[in-house]
């Protein structure tokens, strides 16, 4: 049968047919006689048993031409019959097509009749629906897989379908399996040869995650508008095509105004051309740029951002554009450089404080190693400090320390250093200057200082300064060794007449080492022979609790009666570890006195040094002496430093307890002047916090000042803890203190310190 087809078109084929008419043209002529007898009936004759050939040539031509039509009929129904099997074929395999095209079809293909009937659908709609198979689903009501709140508006839109209509409907279905999806529909109405619409034909995509991503981008977007930070993308050429709102409310530049311009219009000019190129490099490279830059808005204003610079690619990796992200950190950046300025400096005098010097001091040690460069280093301690201190009062003293620390930086080169270390005590620096120019400039300095006329109220003093001189060069020892020299060579001075300077050389070891050792054994005499005194100063309450206790001062008696301040000798008890033998007998003298006086209420506050936190022997005295005197432990109130505690914490927080576990008390001395406080004080069992002076002096002009003291207060509170203000001196700080909620004050505006015998009844 297959060859009655063409084989490119699968018709019949034409050719083919008109070879055969030839042979059925033979076929008809013997078909004419083996028809004869049919024939004969059908012309009404009788049919003869045999074939004849004596018949009439018209009677011969209706035979012929009835079995012509016969063989004819015979041969247009076959050629009719080949056709339709064509075609049948055909239209089969048309049909097996269009089976396997909709089964592969990665979206859902479906048929719905219109009481909501599924009819069929191919497997990427099983899929949707969770259906294993057609047969599982055939002839269900699809309404039963839409969602509630959907339900009828699919209904409505099946009954529009079958108006005639096509249409798009959003709904979400629920799986056999439970799920839920969202799905989008395309359907249109599917007609028969009477133009009546047999079913609903739709194309159905899954569109769950697409509505997901929508939302996520929505999200995203209002996250992007709303975000804290700045946020910009550009061009892959730099210009902006977008900005955030927060953008505008730093910058200070409209979206109008900054959409296609770029970034340059907030540049600082604070940076080189270099910085940029590498930046662009970078991102343009395909890595992210982090870092703290400084800007400039549209107003002129600079301010500091804390910087992402990302590129964006596309899906062939291609950088499409550069996502900018900025954050306002201007503040945080100004409290940091001040909180490292003041970590570096000191706050009274602006020079730099001792943790910088000994910084620079150590840099230079290494240049002098590197190149062979000479530098010098010099001591200067202001002689009769405590004059005018205890004349005048700390304000005044403070006055003073500025004025000199300006005379100072005057008098030195702008590349040298001048540092206040502490106390009336100050250091300078000079960077490449041999020894004879060391000795020319500290000479300077201290002309300068002598010529000072300090001036206050009706008074009028006259300052001068010992200076000690170290010079420096590659063979220099460490930072520690050059400090112990030149704070040596200042004692030198100072035990050499004061108002003069010191050089420490080499070939004067011996020398130097009898000066400084002079302290030692003047301390030693001091314990043996009594020579050094109590003094006490008011610490008192600023609350309705009016308890009263005292802090303990240490003093050294000359034997003219002059009395020396502690400055002069606790720095060589601490370099050479007398000072653990100090405070044992300032501890003894303190429950003598209060054997003595008898008095229960009385409480002592005692300094303790570094050194003692450390002496394991120290707590078996501390017990011994208390037995001994019979002195009740709450009456004693041991202070240790913030410093002492924080470089000893460990051995810190095991003394505090175990001399709470007699019953003493401790405070934490100069809180505040360290950058981690806050985080040590939780640790420490302590009962008062004596707040820094350097913050509470100032709280009345200061408003850092006063906001310290308010956050260590309430720290400390919020801890348990009392607090107590150093440096009180005047009614109108202790005022403040009192409104802040501040325990205690102390300070020369409540009063003085003096002489311990002084709570003495017996001396009354």
């Amino acid at each position: 049968m297959q060859r009655f087809l063409n084989k490119r078109t699968g018709r019949p084929d034409s050719s083919f047919l008109r070879s055969r008419l030839f042979v059925g043209a033979f076929v008809f002529c013997a078909l004419v006689w083996l028809l004869d007898p049919l024939l004969n009936l059908l012309l009404m004759q009788e049919a003869s048993p045999s074939i004849s050939f004596d018949h009439s040539p018209t009677e011969l031509y209706f035979r012929t031409l009835l079995s012509a039509l016969v063989f004819g009929c015979a041969v247009v129904l076959r050629i009719v019959l080949l056709k339709y099997r064509s075609q049948n074929r055909e239209l089969s395999e048309q049909r097996e097509n269009m089976q396997r095209i909709i089964s592969s079809e990665p979206e859902c293909v479906k048929t719905v009749a219109q009481d909501g009937s599924l009819l069929d659908m191919n497997p990427a709609g099983l899929n949707i629906i969770e259906a294993d198979s057609i047969d599982q689903v055939r002839y269900a009501s699809v309404y039963d897989l839409i969602a509630p709140e959907n339900r009828q508006d699919y209904i409505t839109f099946n009954e529009r379908i079958f108006r005639g209509e096509s249409g798009s409907m959003e709904y979400d279905i629920i799986g056999l399996k439970g799920a839920r999806k969202c799905v989008e529909t395309h359907a249109v109405p599917l007609l028969d040869e009477s133009n009546r619409v047999t079913a609903h034909l739709a194309i159905t995509r899954d569109i769950t995650a697409f509505k997901q991503s929508q939302k996520d981008l929505k999200q995203f977007s209002v996250a992007v508008e709303q975000c804290a930070s700045v946020v910009m993308i550009t061009d892959t050429q730099a210009r902006l095509t977008y900005v955030n709102p927060r953008f505008e409310s730093v910058t200070g530049y409209s979206s109008e105004e900054a959409l296609g311009q770029t970034p340059r219009i907030l540049r600082s000019g604070k940076y080189s051309p270099v910085f940029y190129q590498q930046l662009w490099a970078r991102i343009g490279a395909g890595r992210s740029w982090r870092g703290k830059m400084q800007n400039r808005r549209k107003n002129g204003e600079l301010y500091w951002v804390m910087a992402v610079i990302s590129p964006i690619k596309d899906e062939a990796g291609d950088i499409t554009h550069f996502l900018c992200t900025q954050e306002d950190v201007t503040n945080s950046h100004n409290l940091t450089e001040q909180l490292d300025y003041q970590a570096r400096h000191c706050m009274l005098t602006g020079l730099i404080n001792r943790y910088e010097f000994e910084q620079r001091l150590t840099q230079l040690l290494e240049r002098a190693r590197t190149d062979h460069t000479n530098h010098a280093v010099f001591f200067l301690d202001i002689d009769q400090f405590k004059v005018i201190n205890d004349t005048c009062g700390h304000i005044a003293g403070d006055q003073l320390l500025r004025q000199l620390g300006s005379v100072m930086q005057a008098h030195v080169r702008q590349h040298d250093s001048v540092s206040r270390l502490g106390g009336d005590e100050f250091a300078v620096l000079l960077e490449y200057c041999v020894p004879e120019e060391a000795v020319r400039v500290a000479e300077k300095l201290r002309l300068a200082i002598d010529e000072t006329n300090f001036a206050w109220g009706d008074q009028a003093f006259r300052v001068s300064a010992s200076i000690g001189v170290v010079c420096l060069d590659s063979s220099s020892p460490g930072t520690a060794e050059i400090l112990s020299y030149a704070d040596t060579s200042c004692y030198m001075a100072k035990e050499q007449g004061r108002n003069r300077i010191y050089l420490y050389q080499d070939d004067e070891a011996s020398q130097r080492r009898q000066g400084e050792m002079q302290w030692i054994t003047r301390i030693h005499e001091g314990i043996e022979k009594n020579q050094f005194c109590l003094y006490v100063q008011d610490i008192v309450g600023l609350q309705q609790d009016k308890e009263q206790h005292y802090e303990v001062l240490l003093r050294y008696r000359e034997a003219d009666g002059s009395i020396i301040a502690p400055g002069a000798f606790l720095p060589s008890a601490e370099r050479y570890g007398l000072s653990p033998k100090l405070d044992r007998w300032v501890i003894n003298r303190v429950c003598a006195f209060l054997a003595k006086t008898g008095r229960k209420d009385l409480k002592l506050s005692i300094n303790l040094s570094g050194l003692s936190i450390a002496d394991t022997e120290l707590l078996v005295f501390v017990r011994k002496t208390l037995q001994h005197y019979q002195v009740e432990p709450a009456q004693l109130c041991f202070e240790i430093t913030e410093t002492a505690a924080i470089s000893n914490l460990g051995n810190a927080i095991q003394f505090i307890n175990a001399m709470k576990e007699i019953g003493c008390r401790f405070a934490l001395d100069d809180f505040g002047s360290g950058l981690s406080s806050f985080g040590y004080l939780k640790n420490l069992p302590v009962d008062f916090v004596k707040i820094d002076g350097i913050f509470v002096k100032d709280i009345l002009i200061d408003q850092v000042d006063l906001a310290m003291v308010r956050s260590i207060n309430d720290i400390g509170h919020l801890m348990g803890k009392k607090t107590i203000a150093e440096f009180v001196e005047n009614a109108k700080i202790a005022e403040e203190l009192a409104a802040l909620g501040v325990d205690y004050g102390q300070g020369y505006g409540i009063a003085k310190p003096y002489c311990i015998e002084v709570l003495n009844p017996d001396k009354r």
